[in-house]
Parts: structure tokens; sequence; C-alpha cells
């Protein structure tokens, strides 16, 4: 009579286990993302890159400066585009930063808050999350790979604005703010990418974590512009303000 002897299971480290799989749904992910994504990134950069283009002819000479300076140092111009800056020698720099960096952001943050929820939430409902999971895949994959794909496509923003821009070669719009402008960009869709990771794990429902998502993008942007038009330190705790207080193209904080 003979004995078998059990096999001794060797425990893999936890992250392994947890992670399992993630650079296969990554590139899952992007399969099906292959045509939203890039859209996103191209409507954004271009948009900055082409409003960046028209300025030498909307604004061709030191009057016509002074007066959109003279708009965007009003409340409601602060409320709706952001801090005063270099409106003394409103430069093509200053006016991108000043008009465009906080709206822009928006745009980023949302695509990020979409493509987190579509890809973590939003494929549990449909029931695609548990027929992966039936696979060897990790407990924290499918948002491993979430946020892996959407940091990228928000990289990819501020890589393609930034080199955009800066090709331009345009006066006051250099290389240097154009790096810092596409950086600023990135980041914040990074925070909202976090912010949208959280939301799909709390809510029930793909429309409820993009409306929690949203909801904090939207107080933000209110703390942002309650905080510039009253010069209150408290714009500081909206991401919108880190953005745009790195002054890109005037001071390149």
């Amino acid at each position: 009579m003979s004995a078998t002897t059990p096999a001794v299971a060797h425990p893999t480290p936890a992250g392994e286990r947890t992670l399992t799989g993630t650079g296969t749904l990554v590139r899952f992910a992007m399969r099906r993302d292959r045509l939203r994504l890039p859209v996103w990134v191209l409507a954004v950069a271009a948009t900055l890159i082409g409003l960046a283009a028209s300025f030498p002819g909307l604004y061709p000479d030191a009057d016509a400066h002074a007066a959109r300076a003279t708009i965007v140092q009003s409340p409601a111009g602060v409320a709706f585009s952001g801090p005063r800056i270099g409106v003394s020698d409103y430069t093509f720099g200053a006016m991108l930063t000043n008009e465009m960096l906080g709206l822009a952001a928006v745009v980023v943050a949302l695509m990020s808050i979409f493509t987190v929820v579509r890809h973590t939430r939003a494929n549990e409902e449909a029931g695609h999350t548990e027929l992966v999971r039936a696979g060897v895949v990790g407990r924290h994959a499918p948002l491993g790979a979430a946020l892996a794909v959407t940091v990228a496509a928000d990289l990819a923003v501020g890589a393609v604005t930034a080199l955009g821009l800066g090709a331009l070669g345009l006066e006051s719009i250099d290389w240097r703010g154009s790096l810092l402008y596409g950086a600023a960009l990135a980041g914040v869709g990074v925070v909202f990418a976090g912010v949208a990771a959280l939301t799909a794990q709390v809510a029930d429902h793909a429309r409820s974590a993009i409306g929690i998502a949203g909801l904090v993008l939207g107080v933000s942007y209110g703390l942002r512009a309650a905080g510039d038009v009253t010069g209150r330190q408290f714009a500081w705790l909206s991401p919108i303000a880190w953005a745009q207080r790195t002054y890109a193209f005037v001071e390149n904080r």
C-alpha cells in the first residue's frame, strides 16, 4: 500500500494575484477604444493648437491685446476662465492659459471619468467582468487596466498638445511653456481618473459613478471660480486651479 504526499502550494505575492492579467486587459481595452480615445485626444489638442494659431489674425496689434485683457479681468471673465495672469502685457501665451486651460482641463477630466467608468462599473453591469474573471484574472486587474489606459490617454493629450503648440513658433508660445501646458492638462486628467476609480467602486451603477465624479468636477470648477473672483486661497482645493496656477507661458511655475 502506498501513500501519496500532497503537493505544497507556494503562495504568490499579493500583487501578482490581484493584478494577474492586467496587461491582457489593457490590450483589450485599447482595442475597444481604438477610435474613441484618439478622437478625444486629437479633438482637445487640435482645438487648442488651432485656437493658438488663429491669435495673430484675431489680435494683430497691442490695442487688440489690451481690449481682450480688459474682458478677462472682469469678474465674469475671471469666473469663466481663470486667474488674471499676464494681463499687463497680454501675450498670446497668456491668452491661451487664461482663457483655455481651465476649459480644456474640464474636457480632459471628462475623458478620464468616462473611460475609467466604462472599463470598470459599466463592464460589470454588462456582465463582461464576470466573464473575464472566469479566466486567470486578478481581482484588481480590471481597475488596473482601466487606469493604465486612461492615464496613457491623458499623457497623450498632454504630449500632442505640447508638441503642437511648441511647433507653431508663435511669439510667447515657447517650448518650455508648451510642455508645462501639456503636463498641466495631463495632470488634471490623472487626478480625475483616480476620482472615477473611486466612484466606480462605491456606486452601484455606471451612471451613478459618472454622476458622482461629475459632481466632484463641478465642485472643483466652482471652487476655482469662486476663489479666483474673491481672491481667496480655497481655490487651491481645486485640481483645475492647480493646472492654471502653473502660469504657463507667463511665469512657468
